[in-house]
Formats: C-alpha cells, structure tokens, sequence
C-alpha cells in the first residue's frame, strides 16, 4: 500500500509542479484547485518531515520507540 501512496504523491507533485511552470511561463494565473493541491502537498510533505525527524532524534538518545522493530537500529 507504501508503493501505491508514494505513487500517488509522485505523480500529484509532478502534475502541480508542471502545470504551475507552464502557467509561469505563458503569465497566467494558477487556478485555485493547483494552489489548494500545491499547499496539500507541501503540508503533509512538512508534517512527515518533522514526525520522523523526531522518530530518528528519539532512536539517537536511546528512547525507546514502540514501533520500530528491535534490529532496526542495530
């Protein structure tokens, strides 16, 4: 199901990030659709960024993360 998420996302950021050049570069407006989709994107890519930056500091200072496996660290 990763596989299929990851996907998704891959392709909405391409879609958001293409349609936003074209609209640069021919001096139109984005539509509010691509905004709203662009700031989605940007939001959850934020959120996962700090979660697991927090999940790594946790495993550095030896806190024990429940659900990360037992070899997982070394």
């Amino acid at each position: 199901m990763i596989e299929f998420s990851v996907f998704i996302y891959g392709l909405l950021s391409m879609f958001v990030l293409l349609s936003v050049e074209q609209n640069r570069r021919l001096a139109r407006p984005n539509p509010q659709m691509v905004t709203v989709v662009g700031w989605g994107l940007f939001s959850m890519s934020s959120t996962l960024a700090v979660l697991f930056g927090a999940v790594a500091l946790a495993a550095l200072l030896g806190v024990h993360v429940p659900f990360l496996p037992q070899g997982a660290l070394g």
